[in-house]
């Protein structure tokens, strides 16, 4: 026994902790209710997104925009996936919730780990983001916030204080594992369209 062990024989012995990853027991399911496997998400996301949420809860349109940033990332093939964890009070508010969201994954509303997570990252309000690496270790516990201030630049900036996958992402190979729906691709531009035109008839109107 060493004189440190004799000094303090009940001293704990310091280890190296890993982060408890939760994904190895959650059950993550599509727009098309399919489960999705653990191993898909570790070989295709450098980083996943948490969105602690319900019906009809927003930020100043933060979590809207978010739909639009999301769905047009991936079609650049960015490794970045969404989880919603549904904050609502029955399963008619999460599934319409859901239905509304952009073409990303969720729990089931009786899943047990929404209240683990909920406790585990000290969700207080809504909306809430929080971004992790596949293995669990946390990227930013500010993800509004981020997209608050940087739009979506704050998913590349996610991005790089994440190990790049390996694998080559091709949206076009991987279509099966979402929805049918893309509804929010190119909707920033139709927008940014639509206000454009919306302001040349007032223009045109006045002169």
């Amino acid at each position: 026994m060493s004189r440190s062990q004799r000094q303090n024989p009940y001293k704990l012995k310091i280890m190296d902790m890993k982060p408890y990853n939760w994904l190895r027991e959650a059950q993550i399911y599509n727009k098309k209710n399919t489960k999705i496997s653990l191993e898909w998400l570790t070989e295709n996301a450098d980083v996943i997104a948490l969105l602690f949420t319900s019906n009809g809860v927003d930020k100043d349109g933060v979590v809207e925009k978010f739909y639009t940033i999301y769905e047009n990332v991936k079609f650049i093939n960015m490794a970045i996936e969404v989880i919603y964890v549904p904050m609502d009070e029955n399963e008619e508010d999460m599934l319409s919730c859901y239905e509304g969201q952009a073409n990303w994954f969720t729990l089931k509303i009786d899943d047990p780990l929404i209240n683990v997570l909920k406790h585990m990252y000290g969700i207080t309000c809504m909306p809430y983001i929080i971004v992790i690496k596949p293995n669990g270790t946390i990227v930013s516990t500010t993800g509004i916030q981020d997209l608050e201030e940087y739009g979506k630049n704050a998913l590349i900036t996610w991005l790089s204080m994440s190990k790049p996958v390996t694998k080559e992402r091709k949206l076009s190979r991987e279509a099966s594992v979402y929805g049918d729906k893309w509804m929010y691709v190119g909707s920033d531009e139709a927008k940014k369209r639509q206000e454009y035109h919306r302001r040349f008839s007032v223009v045109e109107e006045s002169s």
